[in-house]
């Protein structure tokens, strides 16, 4: 049965956007925790209130996510943080698309519908359950790919490639992992002989490079930015995450791993390829699946899985680098996933999926990309499938209750917080926290609530909103100085901390140990330097 190509191109191209807006209407509003999800926007409400990170305040990562973010305030100060959290699941949906573009594109794959299909794939797994929120390794994945697909598509322009480094440059100055992605462009177009994009690479490169390390001069926050960035970057950090989380993954796994490919392959064996790719999508949400029925889902699912899919698009590219050497520009698209994976925390390339995919995809129809009824089908079940295991994925919130239990509406709280949903022990905190506010307009909390100055429309008198050791560089006792010179008060939450998380929060224990507690909530201890208030 013919197939009307264009008709089916449109659905998936309907499809796409409306997955994105689905997952913003039915995703973004759950879940609020302390830490990940108001990191980003917090330090922007700094920036938006005319403080400088690493000059004015202690900021470990380059800055440029904190700067980015404040667009979202600038816009509406009250609604920033809402669209700030649907703009993430944009961000996602967007840089796959450009990285799918780029590919079949450069692959000569002319179908809209597996551009669509390839898009969606990366896009959903990329997200996954990850919580919707600023963070540093998708705004450096976003500036990236933006930056890789001016410069490299087919029909570029001096414009193009122009905008393209400066996109870079902002890439590489949102987390210090990305630092080596300059480097892994250069050898792309060293290897590929393109001296033509090189020679711009290089000169709009040490212009909007100089552009950059001058406002930070001027602004007087190079220097810090230099001290604070370099000591929390570890060279066993690198070495950690980029190789040996990569080992571990196999290890620890090779016998499900041989087992998995076995079934996948034999459909390349049996001639059957698009039935051996829809096993192979099968075998992969089922392990997802799995591991969100652990009790720890979101470590488990960040531990392995997608290092050993990496691999196997790793050693596919090589297999047919041979041959083409077009196969360069997956590699360096698998640079970028790697580059995001060099994490403290999360140690898994899952945040740029796309190349991936396209390894995966690319492993079953590099021979044959005609496509049929049996091609429409094998993509649809695949997107259902993959849409029903984030459905499970997405009943375990981060860092906070379950989804069924977030039924308290925090708008009513603090209308910045509109349209989010958490726990009734969140809601209560943050009730309390209001009232605090309202009497003591000079404090901090520890060990955390990053939005908490952003919702009482106060300013963090030591401007980190997140004073856990790691982040502020072990510099817990001037920052002890500092609350005490400026007669702040701190509000300590009530919460059960185990021996390990009370050690890595110096300024917490230096608080209680020699301040006063002069007030008590359910949720909070106050602690001020003296009695008098």
């Amino acid at each position: 049965m013919r197939v009307n190509t264009t008709l089916t191109a449109r659905i998936f191209q309907v499809l796409f956007y409306g997955l994105c807006v689905l997952y913003i209407i039915f995703y973004m509003p759950y879940g609020l925790e302390g830490t990940d999800t108001g990191y980003i926007f917090g330090s922007s409400w700094n920036i938006y209130n005319g403080e400088l990170p690493h000059r004015d305040f202690i900021y470990t990562r380059p800055a440029i996510p904190a700067f980015f973010h404040t667009i979202f305030l600038f816009i509406s100060e009250t609604y920033g943080y809402v669209l700030d959290r649907s703009f993430f699941y944009i961000q996602v949906f967007f840089y796959s698309f450009l990285g799918a573009k780029l590919l079949t594109e450069h692959f000569s794959i002319e179908s809209k519908t597996t551009l669509y299909y390839l898009a969606i794939i990366g896009a959903l797994v990329s997200i996954h359950n990850y919580p919707p929120m600023g963070w540093n390794t998708i705004d450096g994945i976003f500036f990236w790919m933006i930056g890789i697909f001016l410069f490299l598509k087919l029909k570029t322009s001096k414009l193009a490639l122009f905008f393209g480094v400066l996109f870079m440059i902002l890439g590489t100055f949102s987390k210090q992992s990305f630092y080596f992605m300059p480097f892994f462009l250069g050898l792309y177009l060293l290897l590929t002989k393109d001296w033509y994009r090189l020679k711009y690479y290089i000169l709009f490169g040490v212009l909007w490079l100089g552009l950059y390390i001058g406002f930070k001069a001027l602004t007087g926050s190079l220097t810090p930015l230099l001290e604070q960035t370099f000591t929390r970057t570890e060279g066993g950090s690198l070495y950690s995450a980029g190789v040996r989380s990569y080992w571990l993954a196999v290890k620890f796994n090779y016998a499900y791993i041989a087992l998995a490919i076995f079934m996948a392959l034999m459909g390349l064996f049996l001639g059957k390829r698009k039935l051996g790719y829809l096993v192979l999508n099968i075998i992969i949400i089922t392990a997802f699946i799995s591991m969100y029925q652990q009790e720890d889902s979101i470590r488990v699912v960040k531990s392995s899985l997608l290092q050993v899919l990496f691999i196997i698009a790793v050693i596919h590219g090589l297999f047919m680098l041979r041959k083409n050497t077009k196969y360069l520009l997956l590699f360096l698209l698998l640079s970028l996933s790697w580059s995001a994976s060099i994490s403290g925390g999360f140690k898994t390339p899952i945040l740029f999926s796309l190349p991936i995919v396209f390894g995966l995809y690319d492993l079953y129809f590099t021979k044959d990309r005609s496509e049929n009824k049996i091609t429409y089908s094998v993509y649809g079940l695949t997107i259902i499938g993959f849409l029903v295991t984030f459905f499970i994925g997405y009943q375990t919130i981060y860092r906070d209750s379950d989804r069924e239990q977030l039924t308290y509406s925090m708008g009513e709280i603090f209308p910045q917080l509109t349209t989010i949903k958490s726990d009734q022990e969140t809601y209560e905190k943050y009730t309390e926290l209001k009232e605090l506010a309202s009497e003591y307009s000079n404090f901090t909390v520890l060990p955390t609530v990053t939005l908490a100055h952003y919702l009482t429309k106060t300013v963090n008198p030591i401007g980190t909103d997140w004073p856990h050791d790691v982040e502020i560089n072990y510099k817990a006792k001037d920052l002890f100085s500092e609350l005490k010179a400026k007669n702040s008060v701190v509000f300590i939450e009530k919460t059960e901390f185990s021996e390990k998380d009370f050690m890595d929060y110096e300024l917490l224990k230096l608080v209680k140990a020699n301040w006063y507690l002069i007030e008590e909530t359910n949720q909070f201890e106050v602690y001020s330097p003296s009695l008098k208030r």
